[in-house]
């Protein structure tokens, strides 16, 4: 076998002899990055900017957390990180450049005007991003090149607190990408790349408030996260991103008449839907562990606790914890997505389960309140909700607020000690 047909034959990250990072890790040092070199700035220590070039599998999340560190920084730094995503494919270098002409003393020059792509306020900040940068026109990559290299686009440079990432799909077999790997384009930009792993999406899953359905057959059934060989055949394929679409049309379901294994129509709809981002034989897998499932209706917690407090008794009972922080984030999830009208009896409902549960799969309720923005209309809901109860209910008060505020002063105290 010659050299070449082996190096033809090494995943992309064997032929750039880099690194295999999970998502999670990237957006970490990325954003890590950023912040480091803002701090070397101000302390007088003037370093260079680093172009990073994201390359991992299509719908992993590389485009998504790119989103997540400009919402990240602005929330760390106290002021509002932009963002500019620009799709390589389909985009020319007039998109970003236009001549304008301009005649004085009877001679006509062209001035060139720059597009809404490019930032110009001097005293803003942001990520400037590139999706399938290796898939755009030459003139174009030329263009991003100058970018990458000089953080500038022709003779305007981009403000100082702009930073520069590309994206691209590996170029494997499966994909149809230009080589980006010629002298210039390896050591202009930072390489990383990131794989596919269960464990980063259903930890983002779970804090993004995924369907338990999804959550649970992913935890299940792992190898069905990404199904690279539907994908080298050229049909439909499972990949992270499809699945969060999943997950919003199972909550979809979830919030009007239920998906529970016995409401057929529903699931046949849910089939059709989900074939055309998954494929029809992990769709039918996925059905079936739909069927089999024997979920609780948050909505039933809410309007009609005595229902389903048997089964709710049952999960206590085995000490099914997981099934049961799954029902939690599920009835904390609905009640911040519909924030439905209550009075005594539905919060009579809450109070009931609330104290059936264990305290601190309970402690989801108050722990979601504070992760949501001050003065959303979500917050707000949640915690006249909770302030409501502690007036009408005393057990609501005592058995669970002020129990979950001694075990938080008790770790504080195992804490301070420790130290």
């Amino acid at each position: 076998m010659s050299e070449e047909t082996k190096s033809q034959e090494l995943k992309y990250y064997e032929r750039l002899n880099i690194q295999v990072l999970t998502i999670d890790k990237v957006k970490l040092l990325i954003k890590r990055n950023v912040r480091n070199t803002l701090t070397c700035w101000e302390k007088g220590k003037n370093i260079q900017r680093i172009a990073f070039h994201i390359i991992g599998p299509a719908g992993v999340g590389k485009t998504d957390i790119c989103k997540q560190i400009a919402s990240e920084l602005s929330a760390e730094m106290k002021e509002p990180w932009k963002m500019i995503i620009v799709k390589a494919p389909v985009l020319s270098r007039d998109d970003f450049l236009i001549p304008f002409p301009v005649t004085s003393n009877g001679q006509t020059k062209f001035k060139m005007l720059y597009s809404d792509f490019v930032p110009i306020e001097e005293t803003s900040c942001g990520l400037f991003v590139v999706d399938e940068f290796g898939r755009g026109d030459h003139n174009l990559q030329q263009l991003m090149w100058q970018i990458q290299n000089e953080f500038k686009i022709h003779l305007r440079d981009f403000p100082k607190k702009w930073f520069v990432i590309s994206i691209d799909n590996p170029d494997d077999q499966e994909y149809s990408m230009d080589l980006l790997e010629d002298a210039a384009g390896l050591r202009r930009m930072l390489h990383i790349y990131v794989d596919v792993s269960a464990p980063a999406f259903l930890k983002y899953a779970k804090i993004n408030g995924f369907h338990p359905a999804v959550i649970e057959f992913i935890e299940t059934h792992n190898e069905y996260l990404y199904d690279f060989q539907a994908q080298k055949q050229g049909s439909v394929y499972a990949n992270p991103a499809s699945w969060e679409k999943v997950s919003d049309i199972l909550w979809g379901y979830e919030m009007t008449d239920g998906i529970k294994g016995n409401n057929l129509a529903n699931l046949y709809d849910i089939e059709s839907l989900a074939s055309g981002m998954l494929n029809i034989s992990k769709t039918r897998m996925f059905i079936d562990f739909l069927k089999e499932r024997k979920d609780i209706n948050p909505q039933d917690v809410f309007r009609t606790y005595g229902k389903v407090k048997r089964e709710v008794q049952k999960l206590v009972d085995e000490k099914d914890n997981v099934r049961l922080g799954q029902l939690m984030s599920s009835f904390a999830t609905y009640l911040t997505v519909n924030r439905p009208t209550y009075g005594n009896p539905e919060m009579k409902n809450i109070n009931d389960f609330l104290l059936d549960i264990p305290v601190d799969t309970a402690a989801i309720f108050l722990s979601t309140i504070d992760t949501l923005p001050r003065q959303s209309q979500e917050f707000l809901y949640l915690t006249r909700l909770h302030l409501s109860m502690m007036d009408k209910f005393t057990e609501y008060k005592k058995k669970f607020y002020e129990k979950m505020v001694q075990k938080s002063e008790e770790a504080s105290s195992l804490i301070d000690k420790a130290r």
